[in-house]
């Protein structure tokens, strides 16, 4: 008789199989598939060490971007403790999983005939989702490139991560105008783009700009600005008179005077929100506002004999254009403003297999960031995010900051990634530098926190993690030897003390720098407690967060998610 797979689950692996059936009742289901990315968390903790030489500091008033150079599980998982509930905007372009051997999975290539290359990459993208997820603000939106291979699963995989309610929309680029030739029945021009908020109540898509274009259609005007002309009939949703009864009622009109009135007088023809169909329809607005604002915003004009009201859109009011779900635009073309362009910059061939157009990226970041937005990218690939990044920045004087996240698989986070980066902000061709700042950080790893020895491994390299966590990178004081480093930006001072025999010190050290901001010590303890008389010298405000309780409370929350 042949041995079932779950005679060997642990009692906790059978309760969480009976808690997932008793769940699921409709969505995605599929094999979940071990990774041995994942699984290297449980015997070893990432970190993140500074590549130094690889920093670039132009403008100190500036927020630091960040490079993470790593498998991207790895470093969502530091950024689960640097960056909880701070990103504003997510934008990937995960592998497409074409059976192309584009991606690997346990360090195998995945191609067609892998009977679980689906279920691989559904493993590998929901865990990595997931993690994600964390990372958003409340108010945060997660944008996702994809195309047919995956679009179906994917959508669904969002859908259950992100839940159905939170889709702000899927949009379609045509990103090759030429179409695919090598297709064998289509020639496939375009790819989607899923966009998803934390919250939909709380989330905001910008409207674009108006372009040369749009501004032509506001060519009338009167005293007051440039308009365009619109029905005063609604159309759409609830626009029956059966939905909407109060917004439905006659206006007369003064053919001599040129007046409109709710009230009824002697020679003035009535008129009815009615259609061409000949369907009770409603008016925009109703009757008090038409009163307060017909004089200047309604006017009258002829349509083959019958009197229509129209209603004044004018320019003044106008927030933009709202994004429409179809991008069709020869700058959205991946070959002329992805390959081509990313070569102009590098100065030289095949770097990069299919960036994105650099204004497809652009396009869908200004609508769903504001100048002081977090953008992650934690499939960088060529960096284009970072750049789209950096250009908005310059377009509107924004602070925009960004962290890219990538693996050096064929060299391309130090090779592409970074280079590419480093020129924007320096310049290239004719084309003017953008000043910025970024940071350059390599994943390493320390063992797992078993004994009190490990505690103190984890501590001794946890101080990039602590900077990058306070966004707090100038060194006033670092003496290790003494155990203890302070660092600042201008609005806080970060104390970090490695060796509890040094909280003595390092308050002098403190008391010495008198800072005047916001002070948070982060502390070695055995446990999640600490000593509060050993900081009764310090007479400023602080907030003390023991180590590496603090990192390892995060870590744990996260290890428990992977098993989910």
């Amino acid at each position: 008789m042949a041995t079932s797979k779950y005679e060997n689950y642990t009692k906790e692996q059978l309760i969480e199989k009976v808690k997932l059936l008793e769940k699921q009742r409709y969505g995605l289901v599929w094999e979940d598939k071990p990774e041995e990315i994942a699984d290297q968390c449980e015997r070893e903790l990432p970190v993140l060490v500074e590549v130094k030489d690889k920093e670039i500091t132009l403008d100190p008033t500036k927020p630091t971007n960040f490079i993470f150079e790593g498998d991207n599980y790895h470093t969502l998982f530091t950024l689960n403790f640097t960056h909880k509930r701070k990103v504003d905007v997510i934008y990937i372009d995960p592998p497409y999983n074409t059976g192309n051997k584009s991606w690997r999975y346990n360090n195998d290539y995945i191609d067609k005939e892998d009977r679980f290359r689906h279920s691989k990459w559904l493993s590998f993208m929901s865990k990595r989702l997931r993690l994600a997820r964390r990372l958003l603000k409340e108010t945060g939106i997660i944008i996702c490139a994809i195309d047919d291979y995956e679009f179906a699963s994917l959508k669904l995989l969002f859908d259950t991560v992100f839940g159905e309610q939170n889709r702000l929309g899927t949009l379609v680029v045509v990103h090759n105008p030429r179409g695919r030739n090598d297709d064998k029945f289509f020639a496939s021009q375009h790819e989607y783009i899923l966009v998803y908020a934390k919250n939909s109540d709380k989330a905001i898509v910008n409207h674009f700009e108006l372009n040369d274009d749009d501004r032509d259609q506001y060519k009338k005007s009167d005293d007051i600005s440039s308009f365009a002309e619109t029905s005063f009939v609604r159309t759409g949703n609830n626009s029956k008179r059966s939905e909407r009864p109060n917004l439905f009622y006659p206006i007369y009109y003064n053919e001599t005077t040129m007046q409109l009135s709710l009230l009824r007088q002697d020679g003035w023809e009535e008129l009815l929100p009615i259609n061409n169909g000949n369907e009770e329809k409603t008016w925009r607005w109703g009757q008090d506002t038409f009163n307060e604002l017909q004089a200047t915003e309604l006017f009258v004009k002829k349509v083959k004999g019958i009197n229509k009201i129209y209603k004044k859109r004018r320019l003044t009011d106008t927030t933009g254009k709202k994004p429409k779900t179809v991008w069709y635009d020869p700058k959205y073309d991946a070959s002329s403003n992805g390959i081509m362009l990313l070569q102009k910059i590098l100065g030289r061939d095949n770097t990069f297999n299919y960036p994105k157009s650099i204004y497809a990226v652009k396009d869908i970041l200004e609508i769903t960031t504001n100048k002081d937005s977090l953008v992650l990218d934690f499939f960088a690939g060529s960096g284009t995010t970072g750049q789209a990044v950096l250009e908005l920045n310059r377009q509107d004087n924004g602070n925009r900051q960004f962290i890219l996240c990538t693996n050096n698989e064929n060299q391309i986070c130090e090779e592409v990634t970074y280079p590419r980066i480093k020129k924007v902000i320096e310049g290239y061709g004719n084309k003017a530098g953008i000043e910025a700042n970024v940071k350059y950080f390599k994943t390493d790893y320390v063992p797992y926190v078993i004994t009190d020895n490990d505690k103190r491994t984890l501590v001794s390299r946890s101080t990039e993690l602590l900077c990058i966590s306070e966004n707090t990178f100038e060194v006033v004081a670092q003496n290790e030897k003494q155990g203890f480093s302070i660092f600042k930006n201008k609005d806080q001072f970060t104390a970090i003390i490695y060796d509890e025999d040094s909280i003595e010190r390092c308050c002098k050290e403190i008391i010495k720098i008198d800072p005047q901001h916001k002070l948070i010590i982060y502390v070695f303890s055995y446990d999640h407690t600490y000593d509060e008389a050993d900081f009764a010298t310090l007479t400023m405000r602080f907030y003390v967060k023991p180590i590496p309780e603090a990192i390892l409370n995060v870590y744990r929350k996260i290890s428990k998610l992977k098993r989910k």
